[in-house]
């Protein structure tokens, strides 16, 4: 029956459910079988007979249909699966993401939902395997070089996939979402360490710097972060002060959006990766160092800037 049908790891049902909740509805009527959601919702459902016509006014949901697929089959599911796949990415997702990425994550994230597999355990997973990587690196040798290539490039994958699992299941959470910019901070300062390492003599002490200087970078975004009420996607930079969305920070239309995304966490670790494969170090390294100072005279001057006036929150 379709409204019991699992598809993205929740029925048709639960997923239409959670769609009303996220859309502000306050109340849903069930008029059709299926197992109610598990974890609880915040809105107020109600079970009524099957073919029961709706009250006036309101909205009508069908449950035997999902992205504009009527499931009427196995080929009709697995048609609806893919669209609701698809729709996942980011809409201000970077370069890397929307040409490399995300064509592995999605259909990862597709093996991965119909697991019990949490978004923060796939966060955690992501930040052992680039621990791994940094300590590759660190070993030196053409070859834990190259594995660590790899083991970054992974890395990349599953950072979005931890993402993905959370919008397609609806397990976002604030706790999450730290997690992530944490566990995903903690592996690119062990990388720009590790590389250094890698790219061995003043490289090192380079490398020691740049994770030191990102460590730096990350503790005062934060602090900022804190102060607007703990949502990332509320931080700007002293010089979006005018922008509204965070799709307006990234608009692909804007010669500073794609300048910006050599600094993008997606694409330097793609090219971390590309380096190291390669046998490239030394070239690694040098943009990783270039990546972290970067990141330093930004933060240094937005503290300056903004030190005499709170920061206002934007969504």
């Amino acid at each position: 029956m379709a409204p019991s049908l699992v598809i993205g790891g929740l029925t048709v049902l639960e997923r239409r459910l959670r769609e009303a909740e996220r859309g502000g509805a306050a109340r849903a009527l069930v008029a059709c079988a299926g197992e109610l959601p598990r974890r609880p919702l915040a809105i107020a459902v109600e079970r009524v007979a099957e073919g029961s016509a709706p009250p006036p006014g309101v909205e009508v949901v069908r449950a035997d249909e999902l992205c504009g697929v009527r499931l009427d089959g196995p080929a009709a599911a697995r048609a609806a699966e893919w669209r609701l796949l698809r729709g996942l990415p980011k809409s201000f997702q970077g370069p890397a993401d929307a040409l490399v990425n995300q064509h592995l994550s999605l259909r990862i994230t597709r093996l991965l939902c119909r697991t019990p597999v949490t978004p923060n355990q796939i966060t955690a997973a992501a930040l052992v395997v680039g621990l791994v990587a940094a300590l590759l690196l660190a070993a030196g040798g053409r070859a834990a070089v190259a594995a660590a290539g790899a083991l970054v490039f992974l890395q990349n994958i599953l950072d979005s996939c931890d993402g993905e699992i959370a919008r397609l299941r609806y397990q976002f959470s604030a706790l999450g979402q730290w997690l992530d910019n944490i566990a995903d901070d903690a592996v690119d300062a062990a990388l720009m360490a590790g590389l250094g390492a890698a790219a061995g003599g003043a490289w090192l002490w380079l490398g020691l710097g740049a994770a030191a200087a990102r460590v730096f970078t990350q503790l005062a975004l934060y602090v900022q972060v804190r102060r607007l009420g703990g949502q990332f996607n509320t931080f700007r930079w002293w010089f979006e002060a005018e922008v509204g969305s965070i799709d307006e920070v990234y608009d692909p239309r804007s010669p500073k959006t794609w300048l910006r995304s050599f600094a993008r966490r997606d694409v330097y670790l793609l090219l971390w990766a590309a380096l190291c494969l390669a046998g490239l170090p030394v070239v690694a390294a040098a943009y990783a160092d270039v990546v972290s100072l970067g990141y330093l005279i930004v933060t240094v001057l937005h503290l300056a800037i903004t030190a005499r006036r709170p920061p206002v929150p934007r969504g």
